[in-house]
């Protein structure tokens, strides 16, 4: 009987810039920290909104 491996992509690549991000990250001050989690809100704003109107559609009984 054969067994069938997994070949999975290489992904050193993604891990590495994840790696530097995670640095240059720490590197910054709180004040900037703060300051990018409310861009990133602002421009996920969107998104929340329409997972919350579906959810609630769900709770009303009606699939979207």
């Amino acid at each position: 009987m054969t067994t069938k491996k997994t070949i999975y992509p290489d992904i050193s690549d993604i891990l590495a810039l994840k790696a530097e991000r995670r640095r240059e990250a720490a590197k910054r001050s709180f004040g900037e920290k703060i300051a990018w989690c409310e861009w990133m809100r602002e421009e996920l704003a969107p998104f929340k909104r329409l997972r919350e109107e579906r959810e609630a559609a769900r709770r009303e009984g009606r699939e979207e």
